[in-house]
């Protein structure tokens, strides 16, 4: 693939050469990363030597940059392209040595960015409602190959699917409710008008796109990835301005509440706290039955909440700093514990 693509090239050139890339015998996976900047996209290499990690950019376009990251003490590198779409970044990263390389080095790369550059979190629900929409495509058909579910402290659980049949959102979510896990992946091949693509798309905005007919990382980027971007704006705004203001002289205070589907007891309560203290700085102020109260403060980019737990509910009351992306991250922990809670 390196001798395919040159510099410098236009963001539809790239998506031409990757179609015909992934619609070829030489496949290997594409890791595509969805992310927030809070930085110009010019200032990420200085930010990168600042976190221990290492960044090059070479620009191709208007906000279209060839990119290349270094893990920690730069003993490993991933190459790529970031394309800046101003509110959220999307990053393309090629496969070199090994698939499993490609991906470790960047999931690295960007925990150390923290808080310049923000994983797009998603919710389980996210996931399933962009497979709705597809299996909806005039004409398509939606094959799942199968999805991973997670439970605190355990590994991953791979849930093969049968050949030939037909994705069924029911299905997991019976499947999620049964085992009390967290659905962090899914793994599925579209079909549609004489072209296909393969991907597996996490909650984490991690893609991994394999392979696919004629277009088919164009039809990806058209009818997956933008959609997916679309949701995690849409989530972006939701999560943002939650901090706590003084109007008319009084607090106002916007907090999120999460609905477990059973009550939650006083060694649910413990769990929380033991697993926020391993991220965060913590001070419990009250934990047993039938409440806790928790305050806690992101160490990365000074964001602090409160956290009001309750048998029917957990409440999040952000401080005078809570930043959208904290506020974010926050939540994919709870579900973590709590696979099941839902945003009310």
């Amino acid at each position: 693939m390196a001798s395919q693509i040159t510099a410098p090239l236009t963001v539809p050139q790239l998506y031409s050469q990757l179609d015909a890339f992934h619609s070829s015998h030489e496949v290997r996976p594409l890791h595509i990363f969805t992310v927030f900047p809070r930085v110009d996209v010019e200032s990420i290499p200085d930010f990168a030597y600042e976190a221990g990690t290492g960044a090059v950019l070479e620009r191709q376009d208007e906000g279209f940059y060839k990119l290349t990251i270094a893990s920690a003490h730069r003993r490993q590198h991933a190459h790529g392209f970031l394309i800046d779409y101003k509110k959220i970044w999307n990053i393309l990263i090629r496969t070199v040595e090994s698939p499993t390389v490609a991906g470790n080095v960047t999931k690295s790369w960007l925990s150390r960015m923290y808080p310049v550059v923000c994983v797009s979190y998603m919710k389980p629900d996210d996931l399933l409602n962009i497979m709705d929409s597809l299996s909806k495509v005039e004409s398509s058909t939606l094959g799942l190959r199968g999805y991973v579910l997670r439970k605190y402290g355990a590994p991953e659980s791979m849930k093969k699917w049968p050949m030939d049949k037909p994705y069924s959102r029911r299905e997991i979510e019976q499947t999620m409710r049964n085992e009390n896990k967290l659905l962090e992946a899914i793994d599925f091949v579209f079909k549609v008008e004489g072209t296909s693509f393969r991907v597996r798309m996490e909650t984490s905005g991690h893609f991994v796109f394999y392979e696919g007919g004629p277009y088919c990382y164009t039809n990806f980027q058209r009818l997956l990835l933008s959609t997916f971007n679309e949701i995690a704006l849409v989530n972006h705004k939701f999560f943002s301005n939650r901090e706590r203001r003084i109007v008319n002289g009084e607090a106002k205070i916007s907090q999120i509440t999460l609905k477990p589907t059973k009550g939650l007891t006083k060694s649910d309560f413990e769990s929380l706290s033991m697993h926020l203290a391993k991220n965060y700085s913590t001070a419990v102020m009250h934990s047993g039955n039938p409440w806790l109260l928790l305050s806690l403060i992101d160490n990365n980019d000074g964001s602090s909440f409160d956290i009001h737990g309750y048998s029917s509910e957990i409440q999040i009351v952000p401080f005078n700093k809570a930043s959208a992306e904290s506020l974010m991250k926050l939540i994919s922990e709870i579900y973590e514990l709590f696979p099941l809670v839902k945003i009310a």
